[in-house]
């Protein structure tokens, strides 16, 4: 496959991710509600307050990974945009009379966009190091 079709679509695929995130995490929490109450008899009987944890943990980890995939020569800028939104959103859940921002859930939405960034590094620099030996 083409170099630059596979690059195109996974820099739309990352901003997409950010954008999708943005809006689940801005929107009228009966959403949020609606959403857990369609995929709870898949969650093996996960309450609400831990599935939000996960929601957070995966959507940041597949948010980072994108952008790292999107972004291979750019870690800082990548590292950024992972960070910078998950503060933004935190902070302007604050804003909105439904929600409300956390700073245990920036931080792990942080560390689970960082820990997708360093997955994707570790990968790319193993499939380096293999292709010099």
């Amino acid at each position: 496959m083409n170099k630059s079709i596979v690059t195109t679509t996974l820099t739309i695929a990352a901003w997409g991710m950010i954008c999708l995130i943005g809006y689940a995490t801005l929107t009228k929490v009966q959403f949020i509600y609606l959403v857990y109450g369609k995929i709870k008899p898949f969650l093996f009987g996960v309450d609400i307050g831990t599935w939000a944890h996960l929601e957070h943990a995966i959507a940041f980890l597949a948010l980072g990974s994108l952008f790292a995939l999107a972004y291979p020569r750019h870690t800082l800028m990548v590292c950024l945009i992972v960070i910078g939104s998950a503060i933004v959103f935190e902070f302007l859940q604050t804003l909105t009379p439904d929600r409300h921002g956390t700073l245990f859930d920036a931080s792990e939405k942080i560390v689970a966009g960082c820990a997708g960034i360093a997955v994707v590094r570790l990968v790319q620099f193993v499939r380096s190091t293999r292709k010099e030996a």
